[in-house]
């Protein structure tokens, strides 16, 4: 005999588990090209390869689901309608970062900042500059690396529909992360997160306006509940 509690409540039947809730099935991005020319965005732009999570991310956060112009798999998006979403990471090593020189067939230069991450040397020293400021200069000539940050999360909202990926070369957000990874490690389990684009304006002391979008994790606090029940 099995129960029937559940034809009396029907809202309250568990979903079928989503055999997919491990994959990673899409990408938060802060911009995209117009042309050949990159653009940062005010709003979360999504993209995913699977037809079913583009309509979600559009229920949960506005938008249409579309197709756009890429030789890549992801080639479904949702221009979403929200500079902020919640979102839940797991373990404190789905947050990582590295400094990396990209050439024509792949990285050149990948280190921490003070030690190589190359096969070749791994462990010996990278040489880039000690400063942030000359690390900052060399890359923007194309002779240093750059930051390559990258964050693995589910959604807050719809914990079950997978893992979602945030990528970054933000020098701004690179100065979180000291703070950010330490939190993530003293909490030794799920953490609760604002993932946002926060909109920064402000005038030098020469009078220049200077106005951008950076990304932005704030952490909320330890999750309190199992992710399944939280779906």
């Amino acid at each position: 005999m099995s129960l029937r509690i559940f034809e009396t409540d029907p809202d309250a039947k568990p979903r079928p588990r989503n055999v997919f809730m491990d994959d990673i099935v899409g990408r938060f991005r802060g911009g995209m090209l117009v042309g050949r020319r990159p653009v940062a965005l005010a709003e979360w732009r999504v993209t995913t390869d699977d037809p079913d999570v583009a309509d979600r991310i559009a229920e949960l956060f506005g938008g249409t689901a579309e197709e756009w112009d890429t030789d890549r798999a992801d080639n479904r998006q949702v221009m979403t309608e929200t500079a902020a979403v919640s979102i839940v990471i797991e373990q404190a090593d789905h947050l990582r970062a590295r400094m990396v020189l990209l050439g024509l067939q792949g990285p050149v230069h990948q280190c921490d900042g003070m030690y190589s991450l190359a096969d070749d040397d791994r462990g010996e020293p990278c040489g880039c500059p000690r400063s942030l400021q000359e690390r900052k200069d060399k890359a923007k000539s194309g002779k240093g690396p750059r930051p390559d940050i990258s964050l693995k999360f589910r959604l807050a909202d719809d914990p079950e529909l997978g893992y979602f990926l945030f990528g970054s070369g933000s020098w701004t957000l690179v100065s979180d992360l000291p703070e950010l990874e330490n939190q993530l490690a003293q909490a030794g389990g799920p953490v609760q997160a604002d993932l946002k684009i926060t909109h920064v304006a402000y005038t030098t002391k020469a009078g220049r306006d200077v106005e951008y979008h950076r990304p932005e994790i704030v952490l909320k606090g330890a999750v309190s509940v199992p992710l399944a029940a939280a779906a």
